[in-house]
């Protein structure tokens, strides 16, 4: 059989700098004879399209970026900090990357399912897993990009415009979709193309599973689960869920190997079902480097969040450190450390002399929010104001309260405002730890980075086992199944090491009163996938709101516009690149 089309995956060259991207979506290198032989060759070529600067790299600032559990400390103005205060760029590199690149890949994808269809029966069993891996890649990158370039699923899904949705590999401008599809029939798509990958890759006996760094009949299971959940199907997204738990192909990584997660390779890890797969040699660069500096690279520019940070530190030790295994990822940089340390993991069995008390205010509309730091002494058990400013106070002393089945600190000012915080060793703010904004504190964060212990090297992980248990839960939390769904969130905090819940002790967890197991579910999400991408659509897809009252430059630089952003602001998708909307042979909407 041959062929003669546009190939965007054996190779293409693409500007890393400014906005010289080619404009053609489905361009790419001619080749003239493509037989059934290349098909494992171009299906790497799909694999390579999701690396470097395309949909999952450059895509993971629209994902994590604008959500609720980060903090940008610095003064820049570039395009991800527009994406990051919500204030959007139509002429941005960093959107016009994630939709060319992603349109590159889906091009790639079409053609190799185009192959492996036209051998029709003699289309080897190796070809048709091929094919299923091209299907689950097509799914993923139509999956990313109708999030960042449409509203959510959550808001008229059948009347809002999702993408042109191009199935096949014609390269003529009359193939072109003539509109974007709406965002139900983007989705409709994507659910069939993962049931037509779990159908591809299911193997016959005698086939061993390819390991994580490749798609896999798990790995579609585990997206659809994901994509069911934005859709609001619970019982379907229950039943993948399930399916990925009981293949026994996976375990949940334990202990200090979970607490260093990053730092493994995929496929010695037990936990991940399909990582974006990264190496030393081309990818150094493409992890965490906004949230942590490693070696002299990385800006260390955007911390964890202040009520992230709340929720993550309700449970604390005898020496009142955070307990939870996730508080691992957090790099605090304590001012005993000294202003030059920049510890991946900081010194967890240092003992601290200098301690504060944390919390967040706004003095003024203008001033945005900031951290207050009250220095504290501990006298006779409890934690004593130890500065001027206790006369601010009703009492000296921080209060606390039963919370979550942890302890949650507050202090009471002379007015009556509560001001709910935590207790720390001093932390550097911004300004002195690295010439940025006075009023923040640097909460660095590692768990994006030092694979293989090297700087910024970071394999990005699409699906991983946690996020399977916590659906199910969801699920059973939805159903009104409140015994199996705590069952599934107990799986997660006993992992982390902290109290596990019961139907008894939730009925006083909220402060006295009644947790609701829904809310239990989404904070223990939020805990559990931190700045992996997923807080964001977890808000959205619920017809919630994203609160934003907290410390970042999010609150100066556009001030109260986007201190709330309900799910339905036109500011939770991206417009569509200005160079890709000009270049389009048809009218498309452009979004609002």
């Amino acid at each position: 059989m041959k062929i003669k089309n546009i190939v965007g995956a054996l190779s293409f060259s693409v500007a890393v700098t400014g906005c010289s991207l080619d404009v053609k979506m489905y361009d790419g290198v001619m080749s003239e004879d493509i037989s059934s032989e290349n098909i494992a060759e171009l299906t790497y070529g799909s694999y390579r399209h999701m690396k470097g600067s395309g949909i999952i790299n450059n895509g993971f600032a629209f994902r994590e970026y604008g959500s609720d559990d980060v903090s940008w400390t610095g003064t820049s103005n570039g395009s991800t900090f527009k994406i990051y205060d919500y204030t959007r760029d139509i002429a941005t590199s960093n959107t016009e990357y994630a939709w060319e690149l992603g349109y590159r890949a889906i091009g790639n994808t079409n053609l190799v399912i185009e192959l492996v269809d036209a051998l029709g029966e003699r289309a080897s069993r190796e070809n048709i897993i091929l094919r299923g891996e091209n299907y689950y890649l097509r799914a993923l990158c139509y999956f990313y990009l109708v999030n960042e370039f449409a509203q959510p699923y959550s808001n008229n899904p059948q009347s809002n415009p999702g993408l042109p949705l191009k199935l096949d590999s014609n390269p003529d401008v009359m193939s072109l979709p003539k509109s974007r599809s709406t965002v139900a029939e983007v989705y409709d798509q994507i659910v069939k193309d993962l049931k037509d990958a779990i159908v591809d890759m299911t193997l016959p006996a005698g086939f061993t599973p390819k390991n994580n760094n490749f798609a896999t009949k798990e790995a579609a299971e585990a997206l659809l689960a994901r994509v069911y959940l934005y859709m609001g199907d619970y019982g379907s997204a229950y039943t993948m869920a399930d399916n990925v738990i009981k293949s026994g192909r996976f375990k949940l990584e334990q202990g200090e190997r979970y607490a260093k997660y990053a730092q493994w390779l995929p496929e010695d890890n037990t936990e991940t079902i399909f990582a974006i797969r990264h190496v030393k040699e081309k990818d150094s660069n493409v992890g965490g480097n906004m949230f942590i500096r490693i070696d002299g690279n990385g800006y260390e520019e955007i911390s964890v969040s202040d009520p992230y940070l709340r929720l993550l530190e309700l449970y604390l030790d005898e020496n009142d450190m955070p307990i939870d295994l996730r508080s691992k990822y957090v790099v605090k940089r304590f001012v005993e450390d000294g202003v030059k340390d920049f510890a991946v993991y900081g010194h967890p069995d240092k003992k601290y002399e200098r301690w504060t008390f944390v919390y967040s205010e706004r003095e003024t509309k203008a001033a945005g929010y900031k951290y207050t730091q009250l220095n504290i002494l501990k006298k006779d058990g409890q934690f004593v104001i130890a500065d001027d400013q206790a006369g601010n106070f009703q009492s000296e002393y921080i209060q606390s309260e039963p919370y979550n089945l942890g302890k949650r600190y507050y202090v009471l000012a002379k007015d009556g405002t509560k001001y709910i915080g935590r207790v720390e060793p001093k932390v550097f703010d911004a300004a002195t730890k690295h010439g940025k904004m006075s009023q923040y504190l640097v909460y660095a964060y590692n768990k994006t980075s030092y694979q293989e212990e090297y700087k910024l090297l970071y394999s990005p992980v699409i699906s991983r086992l946690a996020e399977m248990y916590l659906i199910r839960a969801e699920a059973n939390a939805e159903k009104g199944e409140v015994q199996l769904a705590l069952d599934d969130v107990n799986i997660i905090r006993r992992r982390a090491g902290i109290p596990e819940w019961t139907i008894e002790n939730m009925q006083t967890a909220e402060a006295g009163e009644p947790k609701d197991i829904k809310k239990i579910v989404e904070e223990e999400r939020r805990l559990e996938f931190a700045l992996e991408g997923l807080r964001r659509f977890d808000v959205f897809r619920k017809r919630g709101t994203l609160d934003r009252r907290y410390p970042g430059s999010h609150a100066t630089s556009a001030g109260d516009r986007f201190l709330e952003v309900p799910y339905n602001s036109p500011a939770v998708c991206q417009f569509i690149p200005q160079a890709q909307y000009d270049a389009y042979p048809y009218e498309l909407e452009q979004n609002p």
